[in-house]
């Protein structure tokens, strides 16, 4: 017996996130995927779109993520962005030192031959279809033990809606968002089995939005930790000693030293409260959470590394800190001293001038703001430079062309980087993972975000890995480096319920 062209599944309740014309249309781009896969040979990619309203993304995301191994939470300022992701529908991964190179090309090939269907939402803030999305790690062959996150892991989300930030002012409870359900076809898959499952899946993360069971937090609990620093403080200030004494040797210029406080609570992190912490607690800042096997990356960072809108591209050098205050005028007085530091203007200058140069590569009109900004944030201030610049007409370059040729920072590593790396190889003496790493997403056509993946903690059940890192010049002072990172780890203790 012949199947029908577009047979409807049944509904499996009363409430569905699909219509049976959404589901149709689903099935389509599936068979439309399915027949493409058997002319080229190879696994394509279906891609349907759809508008979905939502009360809050964090609301679905917190919801949803219990049903999967893997799930992407990203919310920013930068364009007022928001991004849900649940599941996979394929993998990106690389290792070593071409493992940017390895996720770009799987990506441009998968997204080259994607079948679309459905119909897209607009306005929506820049990036268009169906996005790959992840990290990497701060180095090659960092976090690569067996369950742990790897060297570089991407992929094309089951499901994916893209929206705006909500905004605490705004008068409505629901906003519209684009819904996009991803798969990857092979010659002999079974449409119907694949359109069938991501309705499925739709519903499961969709339809009980509205109820305010899903959304409710758990109960707290009185949580006891065990602190543990990695390394101890006397021993990571001899290490900053160190350090000054190799610079000025001359034999780098710059060199971000990380140190790790490890957490061991009496239960589980409860990690959609923490979420909630950080971005009630920290405004202007991206906030994101990936979550992969058992464990979860999260924090609120400041600093993006970089941002393609189009052939725009804009990068941010963030470097220099100095403390709050505890009042307006103590705030102020801080805030003169961070500017007026020769040692902290060294240091900004240095991220400076490399995110200068490697933008100059591929770009036009590369330009800087004339004098460093100071970003406030709740417990530190930085002082921060935009760089921007225009690709280059006949260039290819899109944003994981620049994650390669920024990553790592002066700000993140050091400066010259190669020397700065080897040093930090041989003396740190810690598995950085995806901290100090970058953390975001990229469409088919190059546009993207990528944050700095700093003021964040990698979780695994009741313990956390908690890190800071300070930029160290020639005349840095050990005690003034281990207060600059107490400070910079206190907005992760204050959203895991620590301070």
């Amino acid at each position: 017996m012949a199947r029908s062209p577009v047979p409807v599944l049944p509904l499996r309740g009363t409430v569905s996130a699909l219509d049976r014309a959404d589901h149709a249309s689903l099935l389509a781009t599936c068979i439309r995927a399915r027949d493409t896969a058997r002319r080229s040979q190879r696994p394509v990619l279906a891609s349907w779109a759809g508008p979905s309203d939502i009360a809050d993304p964090v609301s679905v995301w917190s919801r949803a993520r219990r049903s999967t191994p893997r799930s992407f939470l990203w919310q920013s300022p930068w364009d007022g962005g928001s991004i849900v992701a649940i599941g996979s529908a394929r993998d990106l991964r690389g290792r070593g030192a071409s493992r940017v190179r390895t996720v770009r090309a799987a990506w441009r090939a998968l997204a080259a031959d994607a079948v679309t269907g459905g119909t897209a939402v607009s306005p929506l803030p820049p990036g268009k279809g169906p996005l790959a999305l992840g990290g990497f790690a701060f180095r090659p062959e960092q976090g690569y033990e067996m369950g742990r996150f790897p060297d570089a892991l991407m992929w094309v989300p089951a499901l994916q809606i893209r929206g705006t930030v909500p905004s605490p002012a705004a008068q409505e409870t629901r906003r519209t968002a684009e819904l996009r359900l991803n798969a990857v076809l092979l010659h002999d898959s079974d449409p119907w089995q694949v359109a069938g499952g991501l309705r499925h899946l739709a519903d499961l993360c969709l339809t009980q939005d509205s109820t305010p069971e899903a959304v409710a937090p758990r109960p707290k609990a009185e949580l006891t930790c065990h602190r543990e620093e990695l390394p101890s403080a006397a021993d990571w200030k001899n290490l900053v000693r160190q350090a000054t004494g190799r610079i000025r040797a001359g034999v780098f210029e710059k060199v971000v030293l990380a140190r790790e406080l490890r957490v061991t609570a009496s239960a589980p992190f409860d990690v959609p409260a923490a979420v909630e912490r950080l971005r009630g607690a920290n405004p202007g800042t991206t906030v994101f959470a990936v979550d992969h096997e058992e464990y979860t990356f999260l924090g609120a960072t400041p600093e993006y590394l970089v941002r393609v809108a189009g052939r725009s591209v804009h990068a941010l050098g963030l470097a220099g800190t100095a403390p709050r205050g505890a009042t307006p005028d103590q705030d102020s007085a801080l805030e003169r001293d961070l500017v007026a530091s020769a040692k902290i203007r060294h240091e900004h200058d240095v991220v400076v001038r490399m995110l200068r140069e490697a933008l100059g590569v591929s770009c036009t009109e590369v330009t800087a703001d004339t004098a460093p900004r100071v970003t406030k944030l709740a417990h530190v201030q930085h002082l921060s430079t935009r760089v921007r610049g225009r690709i280059r007409e006949q260039s290819p370059a899109g944003v994981l062309d620049f994650v390669e040729a920024l990553h790592p920072t002066p700000a993140l590593g050091g400066h010259p980087r190669r020397q700065a790396l080897h040093w930090l190889a041989g003396h740190e003496g810690l598995d950085r993972s995806w901290y100090a790493g970058v953390v975001g997403w990229a469409d088919g056509a190059g546009q993207g975000q990528f944050a700095v993946a700093i003021r964040s903690a990698l979780l695994d059940g009741p313990t956390a890995s908690l890190y800071a890192g300070c930029g160290l010049v020639g005349d840095s002072d050990p005690e003034a480096e281990y207060a600059e990172s107490c400070a910079k780890l206190r907005p992760m203790l204050s959203a895991l319920g620590m301070e």
